[in-house]
């Protein structure tokens, strides 16, 4: 053993690779053949190929990829084949290697402990199932479930027979203590102090962590009595926030197709599996956690299908998985099951390319918030669009400074419901936003076209304004303004200088040819409107005109990163098109997401840029 002293030491390290081959790991999971002198090779486990192009160099200790790229030592192999961290493959590598990584911490002795007495009640739970007359019930169940004998045993299932301390006294007979079965919540106490088995007559589902190893169990019952399913208590190796089931036996799959499938039930995992559909998984809980996602985002997860029970607590969990997801780079999809079945019988019962079928149906993150909302709320009413807004409040605003799930959201409530943009946005970034009222929700939606000048239109037609203030110096200033619109820009001030050309700068001529526009309201208003006492306020002319052309050019520079922007949008809209394609390769999915992710990373700078340009402008005008 090589102590630590309480950090790892590079000595360890090397201990570690020196006394492991990595072929030898690397081949559990990848045949390999040789391929020259020192070297092997077989097909990757990290893409699709049907030509081996994964090299594993024994003498060098590290393994490279052609076709992908993958690279790395043995340390990078079991991170990403396992899902799991940096420290957990040292620790799991240095216990293969006979190397101790640190000093033994009395939290790692009774992690050890509790891995070790959960493998003995293993061994107990199997021993009841098949046992003729303590596990007939339980078989007969899973019989009538269609659950083969072969996932039986794959998955591990298990049966806790009724009495007190059956487990209890087979541990004791084992040499084990009532201790070590209370630390790893085999046994539960009562308020006199007696201690007796905490699953009783119910079908045992192991449940395993990112290296396989027993942590914990899910007890069924076999009627209808409460509760259904009971879990292992928080321990120092059960999290069920931090563990998905399944796992262990679906990452190669999930792994090859870059795909992950949840469900709420450990029944729709076995079923899934036993279908041939092996990239299942469920949430140890009625809502998947950002750990979860966390362990399916090291497997390089693209696609997460969320299939939870078509009943309302299986749509409230779909909605709660949707918000933990969101931000973990997943395209997700909510699945809804067909008939009110569940995915268990939804397979067995009926076609499992069915089943298929409705995953690839099923909506984006944000079309299923927004129907699950608009189902509730009338979308024609003031009352129901305000219930509407506030419900999706949360999903509006930005968590970062791109969002492509709060941009989406925006695009469906301003069509759907007929809100104004400007003002839709303004409430969105208020940093403590007020319940609305009817008549904020009145304010904010879209006037009917042709009521109302854009906002370029107006700050130009105040410019033109104060430019015919003073005729005599119109000509001056005009010349002055050379460069404020962008070049090819079709704008009412580059008119309104070709107007005052034609007819000589002569104000009285310009103002006439305006007289059957639309602008003309506007325009006169301004012009002859208060105007004595709007003169005193402006002051200085040329600073007033300074101040609009700012707020001109940065609106124009708005107008063309907005349209820059949809772009960039209708890109990534493309994008996530293709990617919802089954049958799209893993390495081609890979391509892809990574683009999206690009294209979202140039948006999030963008947008950085207009913030800051924005707040500079800002400060010119407080300086004025």
């Amino acid at each position: 053993m090589v102590p630590g002293g309480g950090q790892l030491s590079s000595e360890a390290k090397e201990q570690i690779r020196s006394r492991l081959d990595i072929a030898e790991v690397i081949g559990e999971q990848v045949a390999l053949k040789p391929a020259g002198r020192g070297q092997l090779k077989g097909l990757c486990p990290f893409h699709d190929e049907k030509t081996p192009s994964f090299h594993v160099h024994r003498d060098k200790g590290f393994f490279y990829c052609f076709g992908c790229q993958a690279k790395g030592d043995v340390y990078d192999f079991v991170m990403r084949t396992q899902g799991i961290s940096f420290a957990e493959a040292l620790r799991h590598l240095g216990e293969r290697a006979g190397v101790e990584v640190t000093p033994p911490t009395p939290r790692d002795r009774q992690r050890s402990d509790a891995v070790a007495i959960n493998g003995l009640a293993q061994e107990y739970f199997q021993a009841n199932l098949r046992d003729e007359t303590a596990g007939a019930a339980a078989r007969e169940y899973l019989k009538a479930r269609k659950i083969s004998t072969e996932s039986i045993e794959k998955f591990g299932i298990g049966f806790a027979p009724e009495g007190w301390d059956g487990l209890l006294r087979y541990a004791l007979n084992k040499g084990h203590s009532d201790q070590e079965l209370m630390a790893a919540g085999l046994l539960s106490e009562n308020e006199r102090g007696r201690r007796y088995d905490r699953f009783r007559n119910r079908l045992m589902f192991p449940i395993r962590d990112g290296l396989s190893r027993i942590v914990g169990f899910a007890g069924r019952v076999l009627d209808d009595s409460l509760p259904k399913y009971l879990n292992t208590p928080e321990t120092e190796t059960f999290r069920k926030s931090q563990l998905l089931y399944g796992l262990d036996l679906a990452r190669p799959e999930i792994r090859e197709k870059g795909e992950c499938i949840v469900v709420e039930g450990y029944m729709d995992v076995i079923a899934l599996h036993q279908v041939g559909i092996r990239n299942a998984v469920a949430a140890l809980g009625a809502t998947m956690t950002a750990d979860q996602a966390t362990l399916l985002s090291r497997l390089d997860v693209q696609r997460l299908y969320l299939a939870f029970d078509s009943d309302s607590a299986g749509q409230r969990a779909v909605l709660s998985g949707l918000e933990q997801a969101v931000g973990r780079q997943f395209l997700v999809r909510a699945v809804e099951v067909p008939h009110g079945k569940d995915p268990a019988d939804a397979v067995l019962d009926g076609d499992p390319a069915d089943f298929l079928a409705v995953l690839q149906e099923g909506l984006s993150e944000v079309e299923f918030r927004f129907s699950n909302v608009l189902a509730k709320y009338d979308p024609d009413t003031v009352q129901g669009q305000r219930a509407i807004l506030e419900e999706l409040a949360p999903a509006l605003r930005p968590r970062s400074v791109f969002d492509p799930v709060a941009s989406e959201m925006r695009r469906l409530v301003l069509d759907k419901l007929k809100m104004d943009a400007a003002a839709l946005d303004a409430w969105v970034r208020d940093s403590s936003p007020r319940r609305l009222n009817e008549v904020q929700v009145r304010g904010m939606q879209r006037r009917a076209p042709g009521n109302d000048l854009g906002r370029s239109a107006l700050l130009e037609l105040e410019i033109i304004a104060l430019l015919l203030r003073e005729p005599a110096s119109l000509e001056e200033r005009l010349a002055a303004l050379e460069g404020a619109v962008p070049p090819g820009q079709d704008s009412l001030l580059a008119e309104f200088r070709d107007i005052c050309v034609e007819c000589n700068y002569d104000d009285r001529e310009v103002l006439l040819r305006y007289r059957e526009r639309d602008e003309a309201r506007v325009l006169w208003e301004r012009l002859f409107d208060n105007s004595a006492s709007e003169a005193e306020e402006l002051g200085d002319l040329d600073a007033h005109l300074e101040m609009m052309l700012s707020q001109l050019r940065e609106l124009y520079l708005n107008v063309q990163n907005e349209q820059h922007r949809q772009k960039l949008l209708e890109r990534m809209a493309q994008l996530q098109t293709q990617l919802s394609d089954p049958d799209l390769p893993a390495a081609r999915l890979a391509e892809l997401y990574t683009e999206l992710k690009e294209l979202s990373s140039t948006l999030t700078a963008r947008e950085g840029e207009r913030q800051l340009r924005a707040a500079k402008t800002i400060q010119r005008t407080r300086r004025r």
